[in-house]
């Protein structure tokens, strides 16, 4: 075979051994359609030189014109059939971000996580029996024995994650699966509790096992959500980052089984509706929970969103049934209704200004963290929380290894028949009662010194006052380092 034939050749079993780069399945394809067009255009121009009796150039060999032209032709041919191989053994990229597709199928896997440390120091009041994080609301109140106690140091690495996400194609648009969950979870006691039961000490003492949760366990096509994530009424998109676990007060923080449908246009946003599983509770006039998740139909949420050159808006609306039934014929209901708007700033270069404000009567566990709603045996009726909540958070981006967040909730109670029957039943004081408000900043940087790292330096100020003007405070300091997977 003549040198030039033999070149052709070599270059393509050299090129077709090279190892198998991530790129899509498309590329993939074009390279093939290119690499395939541009020998065959050699092809034909070798036969229409021979058929016409041209020159043979001098750096080939006497090989006859039929010979070489079979023997082009069969370099095309191994040429087509080694990039068939390496397309079907490369590992190629999925149809969502940082994910690879199956070979041999149209199903793109992700596999993602991080894990992670957190650091704390309380210098204020430790409250750790409640949860591990700072939870103000039922923050130790100044001159009793759980506020006296002081300087609480602890380190953790339960919230670690690990998630899975798929998506395959369908006539309907890409359906997609998500599974996700950490390991915040004691799983004798079901709680983030340090301490307060003996079973959460113990744990710590010897194998700091916890159990794995799940997050979020979903399905999706097309606007069609069904299974566990965030509540609809929970703006995501627009939720101030923290190094804190729970995030700031004054907002919502819920993820719970929903049947959501959203339905996008090109000028006037994405419309959305749900109905989520109701966990509503009804306090007894004691403090005590009288009556939880007896309402007898799911929560329904509305919400508009749109996203504009300067940020993002938001809107919400939520209804949710409050009910007592002691199954010796007394009953009571009460309709809670719940109102939210968020919005997201551009602001200078990479910063961004974000702000949410939630409240209403009976808005219940969907404002973190209020009561909700207590039954007044005299008048055979449920009396509702009024409340309201803001947030407001910053992120300066002063480089990409660096970003500070400063961030700052609060929630308030109004007076109405709710906080007086509970003033009058004696639960407006104490660690466990009905606040007036709650209040926590958070401030701190996050680095990011190499791809796939976050170390994260965060101190947070938190105070409540009781209806009964009772006060706590506390003062924390919270570092954490994620590695993260993909």
């Amino acid at each position: 075979m003549n040198r030039t034939l033999i070149g052709i050749t070599t270059a393509a079993l050299l090129f077709s051994g090279s190892p198998a780069s991530a790129q899509t399945k498309e590329k993939e394809t074009e390279e093939l359609r290119a690499e395939v067009k541009r020998l065959a255009d050699e092809l034909e121009a070798m036969k229409a030189k021979l058929a016409h009796g041209g020159a043979v150039p001098a750096t080939l060999t006497v090989a006859p014109a039929a010979e070489a032209t079979a023997a082009l032709t069969q370099a095309v041919a191994e040429r087509i059939e080694l990039l068939e191989i390496k397309q079907k053994d490369a590992v190629v990229m999925g149809d969502i971000p940082g994910a690879f597709r199956v070979p041999g199928t149209e199903l793109s896997l992700r596999l993602y996580g991080f894990a992670e440390l957190n650091w704390v120091h309380d210098f204020g009041a430790d409250n750790s029996d409640q949860d591990y994080s700072t939870f103000a609301p039922y923050m130790p109140l100044d001159g009793t024995a759980e506020g006296n106690r002081k300087n609480r140091d602890y380190l953790t690495g339960r919230t670690s994650r690990l998630g899975l996400e798929a998506a395959t194609p369908t006539p309907f648009g890409a359906l997609g699966v998500k599974l996700e969950g950490d390991f915040n979870n004691e799983p004798r006691t079901g709680n983030a509790a340090l301490y307060g039961d003996a079973r959460n000490v113990f744990t710590q003492q010897a194998t700091n096992s916890y159990g794995f949760r799940v997050r979020h366990l979903y399905g999706q096509v097309g606007g069609l959500l069904v299974g566990q994530t965030w509540s609809t009424f929970m703006d995501v998109d627009n939720f101030p980052e923290t190094v804190d676990y729970n995030g700031p007060i004054g907002a919502t923080f819920i993820r719970q089984p929903q049947i959501r449908f959203a339905y996008g246009t090109a000028g006037w946003g994405t419309f959305t509706a749900s109905i989520e599983n109701s966990s509503s509770y009804v306090l007894d006039e004691t403090g005590a929970v009288f009556a939880s998740s007896l309402s007898r139909v799911p929560d329904a949420i509305l919400r508009w969103d749109k996203g504009y050159d300067w940020g993002a808006l938001s809107l919400r609306g939520i209804t949710q049934e409050l009910r007592f039934d002691d199954g010796a014929g007394t009953e009571a209901t009460k309709r809670g209704f719940g109102a939210a708007a968020s919005a997201s700033f551009k602001v200078r270069g990479k910063d961004f200004l974000a702000l949410q404000v939630t409240g209403g009567d009976g808005i219940g566990r969907y404002l973190n963290y209020i009561e909700g709603a207590i039954y007044d045996a005299a008048t055979d009726a449920i009396r509702v929380e009024r409340a309201v909540g803001a947030v407001a958070g910053y992120q300066l981006k002063a480089a990409d290894w660096v970003r500070v967040n400063f961030v700052y909730g609060v929630t308030r109670n109004f007076d109405n028949d709710y906080t007086r029957l509970a003033a009058a039943s004696g639960i407006d004081a104490g660690r466990f009662g009905v606040n007036r408000t709650v209040q926590q900043a958070h401030m701190g940087p996050i680095f990011t010194p190499v791809k796939g790292v976050d170390l994260g330096l965060e101190g947070i100020w938190a105070e409540r006052k009781t209806l009964a003007g009772e006060r706590g405070e506390d003062l924390r300091v919270n570092f954490s380092a994620k590695y993260y997977i993909n």
